[in-house]
């Protein structure tokens, strides 16, 4: 009868995990680019650089390549409506079947930047990447994504097949460097028979602020009519966008409106008096849970997320003049503070301030890929929209 080899747990506990022969670290922070990626934004010159480090575990191996790929590719996936695409990609079925969707889905590459590494026998290797200052932030929504992964290959010898690690990156992108930012408001002057107004609203705003506050001034002829209430209320407007050969085009935009929030007079208000109108911005926090969060400007060659005010002055009722409600909107920048960065209060002027360029348009040049480059990128980059009603394939347009 055999002998049988018992186990304990203690021999199981003494047997070290193996590491990998080498391993890849990048910063647990994300790389964020401040304001609109233009050559006109102040804050452009700050060349932003991807950290990380290689750690080299087998000592014997001796490395004789290592390269550095950094890739980003954006996406679309959609059903849109045939009534709302150009003839070129619904043809004949927009007359006939209006009320069909057309599946659009494509997907380009956004960048890709290489970078190797000699290794001299040392333990760690610290890199850099300098990446470009038009990339677009990352993102996943419903229906577009835009996505970065560092791939790091190494090469050890003809007996060594290639070790690869992958990694994803995540960018960020903030129209405020700091709560120090003095951020710039552009005043609104308009009249309307009798009601003249002037509004001064911020071009941006960060959701550490908690609110969004605008300047309201206005001068009416009292014996007609009197303002009743104001009501502010923030909307998030989700556009997505395609290219043809005819152009970018985009798709009925999709709006979703917060609660908002009504501001009454004083009774005994003058025409020179300044109202401040705010309305909070809805935002998650550990104590408030909330469904619907707002989320911050973004721009990338598929969707479009912007923001704007919607103000709705009320007046109280005569019998000589039945006023109806006069309804403005106005752009507004929703953004964030880098997570680097103190969540505290703007500060307005000092020395640390900080000017900050918010024109549009923000992201130059625009993102085409010519032919040249993308037979060069077959493999790699998928430009073409592909396009699908009722589950059958209709046309593909470079």
């Amino acid at each position: 009868m055999g002998m049988v080899k018992r186990f304990n747990t203690h021999d199981l506990s003494s047997v070290k995990p193996q590491k990998p022969p080498v391993e890849l670290h990048i910063e647990e922070t994300p790389v964020y680019f401040i304001g609109p990626a233009s050559t006109d934004n102040p804050m452009s010159h700050v060349r932003t650089r991807l950290m990380g480090h290689v750690l080299f575990n087998d000592r014997k191996l001796k490395w004789n390549r290592i390269t550095l790929q950094l890739s980003g590719k954006a996406g679309l996936d959609i059903q849109a409506p045939v009534a709302a695409l150009p003839r070129e990609l619904a043809g004949d079925e927009a007359g006939s079947h209006s009320k069909n969707t057309m599946r659009l889905d494509s997907t380009m590459t956004l960048c890709k930047i290489e970078k190797e590494l000699i290794f001299t026998g040392e333990e760690v290797i610290e890199f850099g990447l300098h990446l470009p200052t038009t990339l677009p932030a990352s993102t996943r929504t419903k229906h577009a994504f835009v996505e970065y992964t560092l791939l790091a290959i190494f090469s050890g010898g003809s007996f060594f097949k290639k070790y690869r690690i992958q990694r994803s990156v995540t960018l960020c992108r903030h129209y405020l460097p700091s709560p120090s930012a003095m951020i710039p408001c552009i005043e609104y002057n308009n009249a309307k028979e009798w009601f003249e107004w002037s509004a001064e609203v911020p071009k941006a705003v960060a959701i550490e602020a908690g609110e969004i506050v605008i300047a309201l001034r206005w001068s009416v002829e009292k014996e007609l009519v009197e303002v009743d209430r104001i009501e502010l209320a923030l909307e998030e407007i989700e556009t997505y966008r395609f290219s043809t050969k005819s152009g970018v085009h985009n798709l009925p935009p999709m709006i979703s409106r917060f609660p908002p929030t009504a501001y009454h007079p004083p009774t005994y208000s003058g025409n020179s008096e300044t109202h401040f109108i705010r309305t909070p911005i809805p935002v998650t926090t550990p104590i408030h849970q909330i469904t619907r969060p707002v989320r911050t400007h973004m721009f990338n060659p598929f969707l479009d997320i912007s923001h704007r005010l919607r103000l709705i002055i009320y007046f109280t009722t005569s019998t000589s003049l039945q006023p109806e409600p006069l309804i403005l909107e106005y752009p507004i920048i929703v953004t964030d503070y880098p997570a680097d960065q103190p969540s505290i209060s703007p500060i307005v002027g000092g020395d640390e301030a900080v000017a900050v360029d918010f024109d549009l348009p923000e992201y130059t040049p625009a993102y085409t890929i010519d032919d040249e480059n993308n037979n060069n990128n077959n493999n790699d980059n998928d430009s073409t929209i592909t396009t699908t009603t009722n589950n059958t394939n209709v046309s593909s347009i470079r």
